[in-house]
């Protein structure tokens, strides 16, 4: 082959080489993902595990979503947050949005993530307290949305309010084992976790045992969110369902992930909180985060018999399964 020739190929090459160069299209821009705000109901804590793990195991973005949150806390008022836009879903006990709606605010709930109560009663073993029934003469320290629970629950034992006497007090070790208020309400996951850790041998007295079946954490958002944004809400909820999944399959990767977020959580104990979190989350009944119409019938229904509801409400306004039935379909 002469050198001309030879020259004009490579040309040839060169060219057909530049142009196909250029016919190759740009790589795709990085994907912008959607802001996400999430209203946590108290601290950053082990009971928001699924929420932490769809971060940072990338389900989120995954989504196109990039998630923060907003811790809870004494000075807090979580539900305003959601209802005045600040956070575009938050965390409430699904009792608390019942209470709310009744009240005309917009919240819907699209997953329950304690489909068993977390409050439980609980006293020393050697007290003999082991029912409601033994509540009857004593002191019984309950805050927060516990008297509702307590009420519920003893009234099913045919147990009236005024056969034992309710108490104020903080979350205290020392109070609770000093004996002078024998029968503590609190979160199974939290201060009985931290009694039992001290070392103490405790009674636990839980009203779902005694036909009282409240919802406790749920996920929610507003009637408008879901109205505008509902291919959003689907992502967000199909992303936090996964890391609650991973969550209960991996409890001990818990701990370093509320690390993250709480640089002086513990660990270990962060761990153990979701150890006893599991029967709550995974009852083995149906799937993670599902709801039961029949369960939110009966809380209205025992709501109203306490006095909490002034007035009835149609409590199929308070959640969908819209998102669930897509993401489990």
């Amino acid at each position: 082959m002469s050198s001309t020739k030879s020259f004009n190929l490579i040309l040839i090459f060169i060219i057909l080489a530049g142009t196909c160069f250029a016919c190759t299209p740009p790589q795709s821009a990085k994907v912008e993902l959607a802001p996400v705000t999430v209203q946590l109901k108290w601290t950053h804590d082990a009971q928001f595990s699924g929420l932490y793990t769809a971060d940072q195991k990338g389900y989120f973005a995954e989504e196109g979503l990039a998630v923060t949150f907003l811790p809870g806390g004494v000075n807090v008022d979580p539900i305003s947050a959601v209802l005045d836009g600040k956070a575009q879903f938050g965390i409430a006990a699904a009792t608390e949005l019942i209470a709310l709606r009744a009240q005309g605010k917009p919240v819907c709930a699209i997953a329950t993530i304690y489909r068993r109560n977390p409050t439980v009663f609980f006293a020393l073993a050697g007290t003999g307290i082991i029912r409601p029934q033994d509540f009857v003469g004593k002191k019984i320290r309950s805050v927060s949305d516990q008297p509702l629970v307590l009420h519920a629950m003893t009234a099913h034992v045919g147990i009236a309010p005024d056969q034992y006497t309710e108490v104020d007090l903080p979350s205290d070790v020392a109070l609770f084992t000093s004996g002078e208020v024998p029968v503590w309400g609190a979160y199974i996951t939290a201060l009985v976790l931290v009694v039992q850790r001290a070392g103490y041998e405790v009674n636990i007295i839980s009203p779902d045992d005694y036909g009282v079946h409240f919802y406790g954490d749920t996920l929610y958002t507003t009637d408008d969110f879901i109205a505008n944004h509902p291919d959003l809400t689907l992502r967000f909820l199909r992303a936090a369902l996964k890391g609650w999944i991973y969550a209960i399959e991996n409890p001990t990767e818990v701990g370093q992930m509320v690390v993250k977020y709480n640089p002086d959580a513990n660990a270990e104990l962060e761990n153990a909180k979701m150890a006893a979190s599991l029967p709550l989350i995974n009852t083995g009944e149906d799937h993670i985060g599902w709801m039961k119409p029949d369960v939110w019938t009966d809380m209205e229904q025992t709501m109203s018999k306490e006095g909490v509801l002034t007035s009835r409400l149609d409590v199929t306004q308070v959640y969908t399964m819209q998102f669930l039935d897509q993401i489990y379909k």
